[in-house]
């Protein structure tokens, strides 16, 4: 492998980089905001079913 191809390498590389990378952002940056909405909502539905379950256990005369 000569320089000229590992030069030719390098550019063509960079040029693929530069040409993905904003989809590739893009692509990263859905699939956190994703996590974020099913991290979210699984901690709502965690505190929503501990209120239930003390509200029962108030309910039952097993609260205070």
């Amino acid at each position: 492998m000569t320089l000229d191809d590992v030069a030719s390498l390098v550019l063509a590389s960079a040029a693929a980089a530069r040409a993905y990378a904003p989809d590739a952002c893009a692509g990263v940056r859905r699939l956190l905001g994703a996590g974020v909405r099913v991290g979210a909502q699984t901690l709502l539905e965690e505190q929503l079913s501990i209120r239930t379950d003390a509200i029962r256990r108030e309910d039952a005369g097993g609260g205070r």
